[in-house]
């Protein structure tokens, strides 16, 4: 299904005017972990909000606090996709991994996320619909973003767009999931 704009009308005191809703291609789920809990089966991951508009995603991006952004593991994957590797549409994948400095963390954050709902993160559409998901990781003065692919047919990071210079493909590590079954 095509992004498209839905037009809603809604009567406010008399005033009628026009909202537009810009759907997403696709759906989103936002999952949060703490990020000291060793416990990483689905039950530990807390579902935060299905987003399938723009407006939605956007909603929740300028309202996360940059702390929380830099201190807990974010999820943003697509729809039916679990943030485990062991789910059916991640176990034979990987993950784009970037280490991002704490002081830029919550723009890169943000752009990537605006890319991935958008299907930009490639300029290749193939590559688009591979990516499940990203993800980010805190550590002690640097976080760990990483982007979720369905499976290792690519592998090569230049294919990615919106990475932030100083971190960009010769930064970028690819590795395979190693799921627990």
């Amino acid at each position: 299904m095509e992004g498209s704009v839905v037009t809603m009308e809604q009567d406010t005191h008399s005033e009628k005017y026009t909202e537009k809703v810009h759907t997403l291609n696709d759906t989103w789920t936002v999952w949060a972990h703490l990020p000291h809990d060793t416990d990483w089966s689905i039950k530990s991951y807390k579902k935060i909000q299905d987003i399938n508009t723009m407006e939605g995603i956007i909603s929740i991006t300028e309202t996360l606090p940059h702390k929380m952004i830099r201190n807990c593991m974010l999820f943003i994957m697509r729809d039916g996709i679990k943030p485990t590797w062991e789910d059916d549409k991640n176990k034979n994948g990987g993950s784009f991994s970037y280490k991002v400095s704490n002081k830029i963390v919550p723009q890169t954050w943000k752009n990537l996320t605006y890319s991935l709902v958008g299907e930009t993160l490639s300029n290749t559409p193939n590559v688009c619909k591979s990516i499940n998901g990203i993800t980010i990781s805190p550590k002690k003065n640097f976080c760990v973003i990483k982007i979720w692919m369905a499976d290792c047919n690519t592998q090569d990071p230049t294919i990615i767009n919106d990475v932030p210079p100083g971190i960009g493909p010769d930064r970028c590590l690819f590795k395979k999931h190693n799921p627990e079954y």
